[in-house]
């Protein structure tokens, strides 16, 4: 179990960065684009289209981060009243929902759209948007593998309050 935590510590503090590092980013992209377009009376198409596939690949490390440090949104008000290996089961239940979803959504869905991608170019970047979309399979394998430790986590904890 210590090599888990370890793991899930690891991915955590790279992910924080990471969308830390693209956040600041997006703030500096987004100051030059007011910049040109209200100063220099020069907008940048570039830089919009930088700002929309940034928010994407923000949106879905930020959500992969979250469920990694399970800090979703969750309503505990009826789970606290069932006893200890019905929450356990429960949240095993929601964990293993969340990663359905994340496999047909994101890792699934996420490679068809790879090859959707691979012969669609964006007109201002000039690169494939497979490069866009490869955010969508990378956080969908990102989110199960926090499912794996978080129901990993959950029966250790059950574990080691039965023991005591």
């Amino acid at each position: 179990m210590r090599t888990i935590l370890i793991l899930k510590a690891w991915l955590n503090k790279i992910l924080s960065g990471t969308v830390a590092l693209l956040f600041a980013f997006m703030s500096f992209l987004a100051i030059y684009q007011v910049f040109m377009r209200y100063v220099m009376k020069n907008p940048s198409t570039m830089s919009e289209d930088i700002l929309s596939y940034s928010f994407v690949w923000i949106s879905l490390l930020a959500t992969a981060l979250v469920f990694g440090e399970r800090e979703h949104m969750n309503l505990t008000f009826f789970l606290d009243k069932f006893s200890p290996i019905i929450k356990v089961l429960l949240s095993i239940l929601s964990e293993l929902l969340v990663m359905a979803t994340a496999f047909v959504v994101l890792l699934v869905g996420g490679m068809s759209f790879l090859g959707v991608g691979a012969i669609q170019v964006s007109p201002t970047l000039g690169i494939t948007m497979d490069v866009v979309y490869l955010i969508l399979p990378f956080s969908g394998i990102l989110i199960i593998l926090f499912n794996l430790i978080n129901i990993a986590e959950l029966i250790a904890a059950y574990r080691a309050k039965e023991d005591r």
